[in-house]
């Protein structure tokens, strides 16, 4: 009886550990795969380890990682929660729990998961690399360079995922660092030279240090890359505008972005920009009017179109609109010194001169010149 038990017994071990070899088996051919990129093919061998062996923790974290791999996010979050369970907690773990929990929106979850990998190993770059995503998908441009700059301190190797310099040239030129965004951008044309953003914003930037030839030359190949997109003949308008003081070939590009699509509000922005700085401001109105149909919002606008009334002697829309421009931009000091002028115009001194004080509460540099013209109505 006793040999009986023991015989049971020992078969009970064997076919354990004949098991256990087999999932370490499907394991080690699921690495194999996924070090060859066959990711979908790696995953099918970690199932095979996970089905024989339902508490391998790191099968369950590589089926993790390929499911993030393939964009499968929500059955990654259910690998990975297990591997958590039945393993050791690892930086690597939390670093693809956050990923995945970032990738299905849940923002505060993915926080957390990367907040417990850097408290495990406060070097691991590819957080930082991700929390800079994070800040810049909200506009946050300050964040996303702080953590982008511990990407880079913290990364192994060069770097070389062209869609994280764009970002980061993106967010240099939202933060008025045109130098840096340059620098960033070039890295980002280094890896890729058919991304159509990347010309745009080398353009932006090269425009803004008024490199105004660069500045074109970087639109003109962004308009080879696609001949139907209305931003660069933009980006090249804007530049004779703003740069050049050249408003008839400014305005010649931006009917070429009228052409290319009808009522595009930039276009007619700067086309009654052109008009007025020509002194033109009846002709400037119907394209400033059709900016804000574009965009019901559009503060530049309204306040282009306010001293197009102003300037034809229609105080009363010029004021309007100047107020609606004030609206969405509380600090506006344009929109302010036009109401000035047309406050003078109407001998209203109690409202020019209070114009002028929030002018000085901005610390603007119309003060000077407007309090005089206050003072002698």
């Amino acid at each position: 009886m006793k040999n009986t038990i023991a015989i049971f017994l020992l078969s009970i071990c064997l076919a354990a550990g004949a098991q256990a070899q087999d999932a370490l088996s499907y394991y080690n051919q699921g690495i194999k795969l996924k070090e060859s990129t066959k990711t979908a093919e790696a995953l099918a061998q970690f199932r095979k380890a996970i089905a024989l062996n339902p508490k391998y923790s790191e099968a369950l974290y590589q089926a993790g990682w390929c499911q993030n791999d393939l964009k499968e996010y929500s059955s990654a979050i259910t690998y990975l929660q297990k591997a958590r369970q039945f393993g050791p907690a690892m930086p690597k773990l939390f670093f693809e729990l956050g990923y995945a929990f970032e990738k299905t929106g849940k923002t505060d979850s993915a926080l957390y998961y990367y907040g417990k990998c850097l408290e495990m190993n406060p070097g691991y770059s590819l957080v930082y690399k991700q929390l800079g995503t994070m800040a810049y998908m909200k506009d946050d441009y300050n964040t996303a360079i702080t953590n982008y700059n511990k990407y880079e301190e913290n990364a192994k190797a060069e770097i070389k995922d062209y869609m994280y310099w764009y970002r980061k040239g993106f967010s240099y030129n939202a933060l008025k660092d045109y130098t840096n965004a340059n620098t960033a951008l070039l890295k980002s044309l280094g890896l890729n030279k058919e991304y159509l953003n990347t010309y745009l914003e080398l353009g932006f930037a090269a425009s803004k240090r008024k490199l105004d030839d660069e500045a074109i030359g970087y639109f003109r190949t962004a308009m080879n890359l696609d001949p139907k997109s209305h931003i660069p003949l933009n980006g090249i308008a804007e530049v004779y505008r703003d740069n050049k003081k050249d408003c008839d070939e400014a305005m010649n590009w931006y009917r070429k972005t009228l052409t290319v699509k009808e009522n595009e509000r930039k276009a007619c922005f700067g086309i009654g920009f052109c008009l007025n700085a020509q002194g033109k401001y009846a002709e400037a109105i119907p394209y400033l009017e059709t900016a804000i149909k574009q965009e019901a919002t559009y503060t530049a606008a309204y306040q282009e179109i306010g001293y197009s009334y102003y300037r034809i002697g229609d105080y009363e829309k010029g004021l309007s609109n100047l107020k609606k421009a004030l609206e969405l931009n509380p600090k506006n000091e344009n929109a302010r010194y036009y109401a000035v002028l047309v406050y003078v115009k109407q001998k209203n001194k109690a409202q020019a001169q209070k114009m002028v004080d929030e002018l000085k509460a901005l610390s603007s540099r119309y003060v000077a010149e407007l309090q005089k013209m206050v003072d002698n109505m």
